[in-house]
């Protein structure tokens, strides 16, 4: 039942609106529920059941509540991040004054860099491929004959430049 019925007249008395009443208000959903009662029933409880079929529920529970605010405590000692410095990486700045000479020994000097890298690994490749029993040198002239019928050449190198 949704409380004592108003009436729209009286909902309005001059300058005044009351307002109108919940509709939980009258439907008494927790008027069961009390405080003493649930402690009664906890009283009850104990004293019907044997004293060994209360030790291990109420033990079980210390246990559980005490191991779950161990993990609390223990929690912010267990992997907390470190600090690890930043590895510092230096930029290489140019003036403005460079001629155009300087500009493509810097870009050689890079080339002849990644040329080494490139030989590395391709002798490396190259030892893989021996050991696995390929013919390397017959794969590599098949390679050579397609990158020339490409149309691929060799850009010829400064003539001071030192690898």
């Amino acid at each position: 039942m949704a409380g004592p019925a108003v009436p729209a007249a009286n909902l309005r008395e001059g300058l005044v609106i009351r307002v109108r009443p919940h509709y939980l208000d009258g439907m008494g959903m927790l008027k069961d529920v009390s405080v003493t009662g649930g402690f009664g029933d906890l009283v009850a409880v104990f004293r019907q059941s044997e004293p060994g079929e209360r030790l291990l529920p109420a033990a079980l529970a210390i246990a559980c509540t005490s191991f779950i605010l161990f993990l609390f405590w223990l929690d912010p000692k267990v992997n907390t991040y470190t600090y690890v410095p930043q590895e510092v990486v230096y930029v290489e700045n140019w003036t403005f004054d460079r001629t155009d000479e300087e500009i493509l020994q810097d870009r050689w000097q890079v080339q002849c860099l990644k040329d080494k890298l490139a030989a590395k690994r391709r002798e490396s490749m190259k030892e893989l491929g021996r050991m696995s029993g390929m013919d390397v040198e017959a794969i590599e002239a098949e390679a050579e004959a397609e990158r020339l019928a490409r149309g691929e050449v060799d850009v010829e190198r400064p003539a001071g430049l030192q690898c």
